[in-house]
């Protein structure tokens, strides 16, 4: 009686095993280190990539939502974790069973055949031998329907444990449609600046060629020495392997660009056609807000408290396998020798409950349960790794954001001073107080200053890029 009173009991108050989920904390800074601007607050910009205000990245970005074959596979494995989580919470519906059944027996009656003679409808042989046996044909047609009551909360925590890997799922998705995203700008700003560094390198060429040309005349009228000719040859040959070098790497960059955005290396991407210098595109002001945000917005840090809590509602599961368990079944079935005779009489049933009770199995339960337990703890330790490793990535983002900063403004400084030498030179030419050459070398020299600092805007945009990602920012 006791124990019918602890499972009505249990029934009405819905209780469940194992301990309930708590969200964990992430253990956070209060500001960031490296970001005068952490205090500041700004709503999650889905779209970030449209911040550097680049209708080309646009356009590739909007491709890809239809043509790469890593967010068509995250898509799907979120379908199948819903099917799973359906699938989960079917189980602790009733199941009714139709079931239907012919079978041919024969009663063997040597032994017995005294007692079954006349129910049988036998008559006794001569000479005291035993009866012989009868075949008979049976018809049965019916139903069995059952329900195991969820007394310890089971089904309940497996339907919990089946939600959370739903949702972690879900940030693995976005984890990954952020990872693509990312890897689509890196790529594309990367293209850019090697596509300029390219056009830069093909007038480089171009000035060599000039310069050794003019060398080679100076030469054939005996005013220039071997060596410096040389030397000029050298600066030449070092072009010409630059500019095939570049030209390579943009290829590269334009396949890998379009197996991004399209799933095949050889895909067109017309939208590079419009595209513009790299320095014309806009830095982004990327607001980095609280730190606490990032455990909230972070697709990674989603996903590993969300397994966090799948493995905690999985020690209730391995829990309630120590009580016992309640199974409702009942069975209506028609028996009968021949189909004519299928009828309400000849109706059996049966209803009535099972429980069932684990006496000894070895300790597979208690080492399941250990299991369950251990599996918690690596979630809980692996959330807090995810959570670190995110701290560092972004502290050491902010620090490099401020160190490029500090460069591309020195850079700048020293590419204007170059222009204003580059004019200066030029008119002094245009006078002929100095020759060609010491124009073109200025030029070349100006060159290089000027291929560093977009390389440097270049990893701006790409920090800013991985900033975002950084900071969670998926669609």
């Amino acid at each position: 009686m006791r124990l019918f009173s602890v499972l009505a009991s249990c029934l009405l108050s819905g209780c469940a095993m194992g301990p309930n989920f708590t969200p964990p904390d992430p253990h956070l800074p209060h500001v960031w280190q490296n970001d005068d601007q952490s205090q500041k607050t700004k709503s999650i910009d889905r779209d970030w990539w449209k911040s550097f205000n680049d209708p080309v990245l646009n356009s590739l970005m909007e491709q890809a939502g239809r043509g790469n074959p890593d967010i068509a596979m995250s898509l799907e494995r979120i379908k199948a974790a819903r099917l799973q989580r359906g699938a989960v919470s079917a189980e602790g519906m009733p199941t009714l069973d139709g079931q239907a059944s012919f079978s041919r027996e024969r009663l063997a009656t040597a032994g017995v055949g005294q007692v079954l003679q006349s129910l049988l409808g036998l008559e006794s042989r001569q000479f005291g031998s035993e009866p012989e046996g009868v075949a008979y044909s049976n018809y049965s047609i019916g139903g069995v329907a059952s329900w195991e009551l969820d007394l310890w909360g089971r089904q309940r925590r497996m339907r919990e444990a089946a939600k959370a890997e739903y949702s972690a799922v879900q940030a693995d998705a976005d984890a990954l449609r952020l990872s693509v995203q990312s890897e689509i700008a890196r790529t594309y700003f990367q293209w850019r600046n090697t596509r300029d560094d390219l056009a830069r390198a093909e007038k480089d060429l171009e000035t060599n060629n000039t310069l050794l040309s003019i060398a080679q005349t100076v030469r054939q009228h005996g005013l220039l020495a071997s060596v410096d000719l040389d030397d000029k040859l050298t600066a030449r040959n070092t072009a010409l392997v630059e500019k095939d070098g570049l030209t390579d790497k943009v290829g590269s960059l334009h396949r890998a660009l379009a197996t991004l955005v399209a799933g095949r290396p050889d895909a067109d991407l017309p939208a590079l056609t419009r595209s513009t210098p790299v320095q014309n595109i806009v830095i982004p002001e990327t607001v980095t807000g609280i730190p606490s945000e990032i455990a909230r917005n972070r697709p990674d840090i989603r996903a590993a408290e969300a397994r966090l809590h799948t493995a905690t509602a999985l020690i209730g599961v391995a829990k309630a396998d120590f009580y016992p368990k309640l199974m409702l079944t009942g069975q209506f079935s028609l028996d009968a020798l021949t189909v004519a005779e299928l009828g309400w009489n000849a109706r059996n049933t049966s209803f009535g409950p099972s429980l069932t009770l684990p006496v000894f199995n070895g300790g597979r339960l208690s080492r399941q349960l250990e299991l369950r337990q251990s599996a918690a703890r690596s979630a809980a330790i692996a959330y807090q790794i995810v959570v670190l490793n995110a701290w560092k990535e972004i502290e050491d983002l902010l620090a490099n954001r401020r160190f490029l900063r500090q460069k591309y403004e020195s850079l700048l400084t020293v590419d204007n001073e170059r222009k204003e030498r580059i004019v200066a030179l030029t008119d002094r030419y245009h006078h002929g107080d100095i020759a060609r050459t010491d124009l073109l070398m200025a030029v070349l020299s100006g060159d290089e200053t000027r291929t560093e600092l977009d390389r440097t805007r270049t990893a701006l945009l790409v920090n800013e890029v991985d900033l975002n990602a950084a900071l969670g920012r998926s669609s």
